[in-house]
């Protein structure tokens, strides 16, 4: 199981562990097997997001502030990453804290990383 966590491009940043963590606390709610589950939950993850409350880590403002502060740097590096692959600013739509944007910026893509690369 832990091997379709680590087919992603962001395990060299130390908060991939901490989303794994993530990952892994949220797959008991689904059926099927490990893997089954990992892709129900990733798939979850792509029609909802963060926003929707479904990950309680990242409900919070405050929750989220702390989270960021503790990776703010590997989260901003993340961030670059993605406008660097895109070659655009990424936008904050909806208008969030900083570090609330940048926690559900970063936790959704590498969980569509991660179905990318394993399911698709």
């Amino acid at each position: 199981m832990m091997k379709a966590l680590d087919k992603n491009q962001y395990t060299e940043y130390d908060v991939s562990h901490i989303f794994n963590e993530i990952i892994l606390s949220h797959l008991e709610g689904y059926n099927g097997t490990k893997k089954e589950q990992l892709k129900s939950f990733l798939g979850d993850l792509q029609k909802g997001g963060c926003i929707s409350g479904m990950i309680g880590e990242f409900i919070y403002h405050n929750d989220c502030k702390a989270f960021y502060i503790k990776h703010l740097e590997d989260l901003e590096n993340i961030k670059n990453d993605l406008e660097e692959s895109f070659g655009d600013p990424v936008a904050n739509r909806y208008k969030l804290p900083h570090y609330t944007f940048l926690c559900w910026l970063c936790f959704e893509e590498y969980c569509y990383d991660i179905y990318r690369n394993v399911f698709e």
